[in-house]
């Protein structure tokens, strides 16, 4: 029999597993294991990129046995974990706002129910099952019965580290949940605007999410703290990936910086780099506050500050010393408005600017940095296929994060993921050019524009 399909699975993980085991020996890194120890694995950092052959094989590795997963699961199983999913996100929130976590991360060796019980007032009972289905999801195993151990999963999620930001933004499973009515709803199914998602049918209100956010000091913390996150993910990529040596005689302007992390981030590793980072009034304390107190202390007075401004208004840095960046923005807002802020960028560059917009591209991962022509024809395919499964596949499957972020900014803010293509039209109507695409580490790349004519 021809099991053609099985076959190439097999052959693509066993070189994928044959080519990490290779590229992690070559970067001198550390046998990995499941189990929870004193010290973080260097792959689980997020402040250095992950070797080139490491990033590819493991890529490969994961989308191998995601196709696996769907080509041998039964598919009532694959149709009960997707009913019963809520609860992944449920009992790792129980698992970090209640403390579990931070005490079981002070007995490697595993903890009891019992004492779990006695020490933090939950039920053991009731912790036992929680605990179980954790396991299930990988974060932790038991030892013995009734007793549990972190995996090292799990360190990601202790106080103070980035995974821990991203589970404690509250409402999420209420906007979820909001989504099948949303569809169907008789003004908003068809409407575009930031004003009609399920956001606002979760939380019964008329306002867009960022209207309504800037009035919650609570949850803009927490959900900035998550957009820090995200970030910090791609930043090893973004700093290893691009030229930034080719931004030294222009101040960089990082529009929409968030809390200036990546601003930080540049001009840490680039110390000749200065930034300048755009964010709305009410972020401004916080960007501020983030640069003292992680900028380097002997950077150069002024190599990165904050500035208050919209996006929507016209840009007062104007003229060829600046580069204008753009990370993660663009995708919170549907066509229409992201054309506006492109061409307020487009009538404040020079002939010599670059706007620099860092986004994910939907269905396209080029395998080196392609330099385009000044040409808005120009639409040659740079996605080159890998033997056995072609590159696609393995962007679709190796990572469920950019699908998942792409489905929640359209419930909240009713924009969508893009194609090379779509990016290109949305460009092009505000007076740019795609001249040049960067592949990172990541699951972004970088689109590297000039105002048409430049």
């Amino acid at each position: 029999m021809n099991h053609s399909e099985l076959d190439n699975l097999q052959t693509t993980l066993n070189n994928a597993l044959n080519k990490l085991r290779i590229a992690m020996d070559r970067s001198m890194l550390p046998p990995l294991s499941s189990q929870y120890g004193n010290e973080m694995h260097p792959l689980d950092g997020l402040d250095q990129p992950t070797p080139v052959g490491v990033y590819e094989a493991r890529r490969a590795a994961l989308a191998s046995v995601a196709e696996l997963k769907n080509l041998l699961q039964h598919p009532f199983e694959k149709a009960a974990e997707s009913t019963f999913a809520m609860y992944d996100f449920v009992t790792v929130q129980v698992f970090v706002e209640h403390g579990i976590v931070d005490r079981m991360a002070k007995e490697p060796s595993g903890i009891s129910v019992k004492t779990l019980q006695s020490e933090l007032n939950i039920d053991c009972h009731r912790l036992t099952t929680i605990l179980r289905h954790l396991s299930a999801c990988g974060w932790i195993r038991e030892t013995q019965d009734g007793i549990f151990a972190l995996n090292r999963p799990s360190r990601i999620l202790l106080q103070g580290q980035r995974g821990r930001a991203l589970i404690s933004v509250p409402g999420n499973m209420r906007i979820a949940e909001a989504l099948p009515q949303w569809l169907t709803h008789p003004e908003f199914r068809f409407s575009e605007s930031p004003e009609h998602t399920a956001f606002q049918l979760a939380n019964d209100i008329t306002k867009p999410f960022f209207e309504w956010v800037k009035d919650d000091r609570n949850y803009l913390g927490r959900f900035a703290a998550c957009v820090e996150a995200l970030g910090e993910y791609v930043t090893p990529g973004i700093l290893s990936d691009y030229p930034w040596q080719t931004c030294l005689n222009s101040t960089i302007i990082d529009c929409g910086g968030g809390k200036g992390s990546l601003a930080i981030a540049l001009a840490n590793k680039f110390p000749a780099l200065r930034l300048v980072v755009q964010e709305r009034g009410e972020m401004i304390e916080l960007a501020e506050a983030n640069i003292k107190a992680n900028l380097d202390p002997s950077s150069v007075p002024g190599t990165v500050v904050a500035e208050a401004h919209d996006l929507f208004s016209a840009q007062p840095r104007t003229g060829d010393n600046y580069t204008f960046m753009l990370r993660h923005v663009l995708h919170n807002w549907p066509e229409t408005q992201a054309v506006s802020i492109l061409e307020k960028l487009a009538a404040a560059a020079g002939p010599k600017s670059k706007i620099l917009i860092i986004e994910r591209v939907s269905g396209h991962y080029p395998n080196t940095h392609v330099q385009l022509e000044h040409d808005l024809t120009n639409t040659t395919d740079i996605t080159t296929s890998a033997s056995l499964m072609n590159e696609k596949d393995i962007l679709n499957s190796s990572s469920r994060i950019p699908y998942a972020l792409a489905l929640h900014l359209l419930c909240i803010l009713n924009c969508h993921e893009r194609t090379l293509d779509q990016w290109r039209t949305i460009i092009s109507r505000a007076g740019l050019v795609v001249t040049g695409l960067y592949k990172l580490r990541a699951y972004v790349s970088i689109m590297e524009c000039r105002v048409i004519g430049a």
